[in-house]
């Protein structure tokens, strides 16, 4: 629900309805791959990956790519933690937000299936900075600046009704210097994300909430009229 209102005042605004998140249609395999779970590990210089299939397919090979170059190619099984060696790894801050490609195919039997990702090489943690508790990148103490980004267009509402309508206020965000944006009580579409990551901002999410004061219907008694059923 979030902070949107059938009858909209004060800090809640218009309803949506409908399709919010991106939807597509393609033709897949039965044995397919259906998510890449990656999780870089900056200490150890290597990309944790699990990959996620359906339909029995017997092994995964995963190449991460810089700039269309293959730097590094491991093969195993699916649901399995591959560790992905990153050589002098480039890592991701909001002034070098440098992604590296994800290239994941199925092999052996019901082999053939192949997706694509990315990933930066980035880590985010907390660490005592001259005596108070820092939010660090990477290690280091970055001192984040944003704003209140609240995702409403005028004609589109809860969703944007470009992709370069869906980029435009991040891209304004990056030219006026900001380094992070936080996105106010909304969950947005992986695009939206992927824009971040490529200008390099830094994400700040909000939980969307339910309706405050809100309290379930419950009957004060059973009751065996036929109108109560359902």
């Amino acid at each position: 629900m979030g902070k949107q209102r059938l009858n909209p005042s004060g800090i809640f605004y218009t309803a949506a309805s409908g399709i919010w998140q991106t939807v597509w249609l393609e033709p897949a395999n039965a044995a397919r791959i259906t998510r890449l779970d990656t999780v870089p590990d900056l200490p150890a210089g290597v990309l944790d990956l699990v990959v996620q299939t359906t339909g029995g397919a017997s092994g995964v090979q995963a190449q991460v790519l810089s700039g269309g170059t293959v730097v590094s190619t491991v093969t195993g099984t699916p649901g399995a933690h591959l560790r992905i060696p990153i050589p002098s790894a480039r890592l991701w801050t909001p002034d070098d937000p440098f992604l590296y490609d994800l290239r994941v195919t199925l092999t052996g039997t019901n082999g053939g299936d192949a997706v694509g990702g990315y990933f930066g090489m980035r880590s985010i943690g907390k660490a005592m900075v001259d005596g108070v508790l820092r939010p660090v990148l990477n290690g280091k103490f970055v001192f984040q600046l944003g704003t209140l980004d609240q995702g409403y267009w005028p004609d589109g509402i809860y969703t944007a009704p470009t992709d370069a309508a869906l980029r435009f206020d991040l891209e304004q965000q990056k030219a006026l210097g900001f380094n992070m944006v936080r996105k106010h009580i909304k969950v947005e579409p992986a695009r939206w994300f992927y824009h971040a990551d490529r200008l390099g901002l830094m994400v700040w999410q909000d939980m969307p909430a339910m309706k405050t004061g809100f309290t379930p219907r419950r009957p004060t008694a059973p009751c065996s009229s036929p109108s109560c059923a359902g």
